[in-house]
């Protein structure tokens, strides 16, 4: 946990926030799942695979939104990427962080009951902006959140909108 959240919170460990991005198909949800993930304290996000979108943020050519290449510059943020999901998995674990998928399912807690859905240092999967998880996504989960949804419309987000209610949600839990 960081020290600016540990201080926040009066000393009292809640849990450090991350965001894993992997299998989404859209470019602009990328730079919007970034944008996202930073405004709600993000310090580091987990990259796998998402090979047709740069993010070397010291190319001319990256696709990384200009506002944040300074962060990314002075470490403030850091982008950690790997070829592979399983091996994004087991670095996460690597450094005690929980994976959370973010998917409509059986198994899912709802945001709301955060005393029983966010334990501790947690990073969060979303599924794919069509398709949801994937098998393989499901399977690396340590754990699943959903968001409860009252309408009697279609029970899907989009994807930037859900991670804002999710990390929002996370962030005022640590916070508390």
């Amino acid at each position: 946990m960081s020290q600016d959240m540990t201080s926040q919170v009066g000393g009292k460990k809640k849990g450090q926030i991350y965001l894993i991005i992997t299998n989404i198909s859209k470019s602009p949800n990328i730079k919007s799942l970034l944008r996202t993930a930073v405004a709600f304290g993000c310090h580091t996000i987990f990259i796998a695979g998402q090979r047709k979108f740069n993010f070397d943020h010291q190319d001319d050519k990256s696709d990384i939104p200009s506002f944040l290449k300074s962060s990314l510059n002075d470490g403030a943020l850091k982008i950690v990427k790997f070829e592979k999901l399983e091996e994004c998995i087991q670095h996460v674990h690597s450094l005690g962080i929980q994976v959370a998928g973010v998917e409509i399912d059986e198994k899912s807690i709802g945001i709301e009951d955060c005393d029983d859905c966010f334990i501790g240092d947690t990073a969060f999967m979303m599924g794919n902006e069509g398709d949801g998880m994937n098998k393989k996504q499901l399977s690396l989960c340590d754990t699943f959140v959903k968001i409860r949804q009252y309408g009697g419309g279609t029970a899907s987000l989009n994807v930037n909108v859900a991670a804002g209610i999710v990390l929002h949600r996370f962030h005022q839990w640590a916070m508390s």
